[in-house]
């Protein structure tokens, strides 16, 4: 009764997985296609790349923000411009055969008489099926990787195909049949050795780990001054307040005096002012005012005692 269980649920969990398989959505490539047209498309795009001028990296940034395939085309050139710079000059292409240097001249497709062209695109398939070229199915793309040879290194172009609309209705419009795919992205990456790789690993670590330490250290200098600036602002405050209390006591003891009708007193600046100073200027002020009403000048301070609230 058991094994019948376990054979159950096992079974049960094999038919789920297959379901979630089957039900997972994973695109696929909708279009037609061969694998040697293809290859011919993105070995003539790259041919286009690298013989590109001037002229033609001006159209395309004037027009790259209008036309969605011309800024492909843009960010493939600047590619292209890039790895010449980084990989010396381009040589060739690998042969998947013995991975040695193959070359075609694209330029002899432009036969003016029959025999030529006839010549041109035997040489050209020759070519064709020699390079090395790998075409894969990414969901509903499709990735032709073509090897090339710089004179300093090796590098991979990627162009990745996608299904061209305009292939259903470009013959009504146009006259002409459209390729079945377009161009959507190009990369081109060049191949460096285990050494190279772990010598721009150990500088990004150089220039990651510096700048850290470099915005640390302007942190900690922050720091130790926002305890001096703390002080110079407590002194500041502690001065304004000393000098806010004198003027009250001032003006108070001014008041005081212009009240009996007597000349004030000198006011002593002492700051701040003591218990002793304050006995003098009130002795002073009701000394005055008796003097004022008829009498004597006489006052003695016996004793001082603070009264009950």
């Amino acid at each position: 009764m058991k094994m019948k269980k376990t054979i159950l649920l096992f079974s049960m969990i094999a038919v789920f997985f297959s379901l979630t398989a089957c039900s997972s959505g994973q695109k696929e490539v909708t279009f037609n296609y061969t694998q040697a047209d293809i290859v011919s498309s993105a070995l003539t795009q790259a041919y286009q790349l690298q013989s590109a001028n001037g002229a033609l990296k001006a159209y395309l940034e004037d027009y790259a923000e209008e036309s969605e395939e011309a800024e492909i085309l843009l960010t493939g050139l600047n590619n292209f411009t890039t790895v010449q710079e980084e990989c010396g000059d381009f040589l060739g292409y690998c042969s998947r055969e013995d991975g040695n240097t193959i070359q075609f001249d694209f330029s002899t497709l432009n036969a003016e008489t029959e025999d030529e062209y006839v010549e041109a695109m035997t040489a050209y398939n020759e070519f064709l099926s020699r390079v090395d070229a790998v075409v894969e199915e990414e969901e509903d793309t499709v990735v032709v990787t073509i090897g090339a040879v710089y004179s300093d290194r090796k590098v991979d172009y990627s162009f990745v195909y996608e299904e061209n609309p305009a292939a259903a209705y470009s013959y009504e419009l146009t006259g002409q049949n459209a390729t079945a795919y377009k161009i959507k992205e190009i990369n081109v990456t060049p191949e460096y050795t285990f050494s190279e790789k772990m010598g721009k690993a150990g500088s990004n670590t150089l220039v990651g780990m510096g700048t850290v330490f470099v915005v640390l250290i302007f942190i900690s200098l922050i720091i130790a001054q926002l305890e001096k600036v703390a002080k110079a602002i407590t002194g500041v405050a502690n001065a304004i307040g000393r000098k806010k209390g004198n003027q009250e006591e001032e003006t108070a003891a001014v008041a005081a005096v212009s009240n009996s009708g007597a000349a004030p007193a000198a006011v002593s600046t002492a700051s701040p002012m003591d218990d002793k100073q304050l006995v003098a200027v009130i002795t002073a002020a009701v000394m005055a005012a008796n003097v004022a009403d008829g009498g004597s000048d006489k006052l003695v301070v016996r004793s001082i005692r603070k009264a009950k609230r």
